[in-house]
C-alpha cells in the first residue's frame, strides 16, 4: 500500500493511495457476490455464481464500481491511520487517478489552525462614554412628547398637529418592465415638524393649512446622492390626501406628570433614572463596539487556516437561521427568493462574508479560551440557570427547569459563559488592566567603581582569572 500526501494551503491534506492489487481482487469479488444475490442468474442460486459470470453479466466496470462502496471507505481509514492523520471532518474520495494500478486520491480536512500571535500586547485607547445634561434633557423631552393628548381638530393643520395622510408616488418616464409606483400606503399619522421629511425632504409646507378632504400633487426630483441608488437623479409625481387633523396638547413637567410615566414620586427621581439609564445604555454600547475593535485588531494579527467544510458548516447555520427567520414572518425560503430575485446560491453568497468572519472570531475566541486557560465552573453554569429562570418570574415551572439542567442546555450554557470570559480578558488586556508590570531595568554603573573592602580584593582577582581559563 504506497501512499503519498500533500499539504494543501486550506488546512486539508491530499492523500493519494495506491491500492494492493490482492486487496483489489479481494473488493471485487466481494463486490461481484453482492451483485449476484441481487439478481437472479439462470443455473445458479443468489450469490453462488462464479466471478467471471458475474463480471460478463455487468461488465468490468460496474463490478470496480461497486466494489469502490466499500474499499474507498477502506483504503481511506487504513491510509490515515498510515499516515498517521487526524480528520477534522470526513473527507472526501476526489477522483480514480489511475485503473492500472488503482490509485485513488482522498483530500482530508485538518483542524484548524489559529496563532493568535503576542496578543497580551494589544493595547486599544478606550474612552469612557459621558451622559450630558444635554442628553438627559432630550430623553426627557422624548418623556414628555410621548404624554401629548391628541384630539380630533376641525381646522386647517398647524405645526406641531398629527395629520393623517393617503401617500401614493409613482415614477416618471419609468425604463420598460420596470415598477412605476414607489409609494402606496393609507392611513399614516405624520407629525407636522420644521424637519418632517415623509415622503420627501421640505414637505411641511405642503402640510402646514391642510384640512380634512384636501389633496396635493407635487413633482419631486430624488438628489444624486440618495440613499436607494435606483431613485438617484430621477423625478417622481405624489398625490397626499389629508384624511384628518388632530391637535396635540403636550404637558408641562410636574411631579404628578412623572408619576404617571412610572413608579417616581417626583420628577426629580424621573430624571435621576433617567440619566442612570442612559449610562448603562451608553456604557453598554461602548463595550460592544470596543469589544469589536479589539477583535478587529486581533484578527489582523492573527494566523488562522481552516479546511471550507467550516465555513460550510457556518454557512448552513446561516442559511438555517434566515429560514427561521421567514417562517416566523410566515415566509417560505421559496417566496423570499422570489420577492428578492435571488436564487440559493445567490443568498449563499451574500452570506458568505458575514459566514467568514464569524468563524474566524469563533475560532480566535475558542483559542483564547486555550491559551489563557479559561474555564468554567460548574457553580457558575448554575448560577447562570438561576439568572435565567429569574427572568421567567412567575411563570417558570420544574420542567423548565429540567431543560436548562439538561446537558445539551448546560454546553450551551457554559459556551456561552467561556465566550464572555474570553472577550473580558481581551477587553482587560486591551485596556492594560491586569497585565504584569514590565521588569524593572537594572541599576547603571557608576562612573566611579564601588569601593571594594582589601580583604575581598584577591579572591575577586581569582575569580577572574578562572573565567579567562
Amino acid at each position: 500500500m504506497k501512499i503519498e500526501t500533500k499539504h494543501l494551503e486550506d488546512r486539508q491534506v491530499e492523500m493519494t493511495i495506491e491500492v494492493p492489487a490482492d486487496e483489489l481482487e479481494k473488493a471485487k469479488r466481494g463486490a461481484a457476490r453482492r451483485l449476484s444475490k441481487s439478481t437472479k442468474i439462470p443455473g445458479f442460486r443468489p450469490g453462488k455464481a462464479p466471478y467471471q459470470i458475474i463480471v460478463n453479466k455487468f461488465g468490468e466496470e460496474l463490478v470496480l464500481e461497486e466494489a469502490l462502496e466499500t474499499l474507498g471507505q477502506d483504503m481511506y481509514r487504513m491510509g490515515l491511520e498510515k499516515a498517521e492523520l487526524e480528520p477534522y471532518a470526513p473527507g472526501s474520495m476526489d477522483e480514480i487517478v489511475s485503473q492500472e494500478p488503482l490509485t485513488i486520491r482522498y483530500t482530508v480536512p485538518l483542524s484548524p489552525e489559529v496563532n493568535l500571535g503576542d496578543y497580551e500586547s494589544i493595547r486599544v485607547s478606550y474612552e469612557e462614554p459621558e451622559v450630558t445634561d444635554e442628553d438627559v434633557e432630550e430623553t426627557m423631552e422624548e418623556l414628555r412628547q410621548r404624554q401629548a393628548l391628541i384630539e380630533p381638530a376641525d381646522r386647517p393643520a398647524e405645526l406641531s398637529d398629527v395629520v393623517i395622510v393617503d401617500a401614493y408616488a409613482e415614477l416618471k418616464d419609468p425604463e420598460e418592465g420596470e415598477q412605476a409606483v414607489i409609494l402606496d400606503t393609507d392611513d399614516l399619522s405624520v407629525l407636522v415638524e420644521e424637519d418632517t421629511d415623509f415622503p420627501v425632504p421640505g414637505i411641511v409646507e405642503r402640510y402646514v393649512g391642510m384640512k380634512a378632504g384636501d389633496e396635493v400633487e407635487f413633482d419631486y426630483t430624488f438628489p444624486e446622492d440618495h440613499e436607494n441608488e435606483d431613485l438617484q437623479g430621477r423625478e417622481a409625481h405624489f398625490k397626499l390626501a389629508c384624511k384628518e387633523v388632530k391637535s396635540r396638547l403636550v404637558p408641562e413637567w410636574t411631579d404628578n406628570l412623572a408619576q404617571t410615566i412610572g413608579d417616581f414620586e417626583s420628577l426629580l427621581d424621573l430624571r435621576v433614572a433617567v440619566r442612570e439609564n442612559l449610562t448603562e445604555q451608553k456604557q453598554a454600547n461602548a463595550r460592544a463596539e470596543y469589544t469589536e475593535e479589539v477583535i478587529e485588531v486581533l484578527l489582523e494579527q492573527a494566523e488562522i487556516a481552516f479546511p471550507p467544510v467550516v465555513l460550510e458548516e457556518e454557512l448552513e447555520r446561516l442559511m438555517s437561521d434566515v429560514g427561521a427567520r421567514l417562517q416566523s414572518q410566515n415566509l417560505t425560503m421559496e417566496d423570499y427568493l422570489k420577492i428578492q430575485g435571488q436564487t440559493v446560491d445567490e443568498l449563499r453568497e451574500e452570506l458568505m462574508p458575514d459566514a467568514v468572519q464569524r468563524v474566524k472570531r469563533g475560532l480566535l475566541l475558542g483559542q483564547l479560551v486555550e491559551d489563557a486557560k479559561i474555564e468554567v465552573e460548574e457553580e457558575e453554569i448554575e448560577s447562570q440557570i438561576d439568572k435565567i429562570m429569574e427572568s421567567f418570574g412567575g411563570q417558570s415551572s420544574p420542567d423548565l427547569r429540567e431543560a436548562f439542567e439538561s446537558e445539551n442546555s448546560k454546553r450551551r450554557i457554559a459556551l456561552d459563559l467561556l465566550t464572555e470570559k474570553a472577550l473580558d480578558r481581551l477587553i482587560a488586556i486591551a485596556k492594560g488592566e491586569g497585565v504584569p508590570p514590565e521588569p524593572e531595568e537594572p541599576p547603571r554603573e557608576t562612573e566611579e567603581p564601588a569601593h571594594v573592602p582589601e580583604e575581598t580584593v584577591e579572591p575577586l582577582e581569582d575569580a577572574a582569572e578562572t573565567t579567562k581559563e
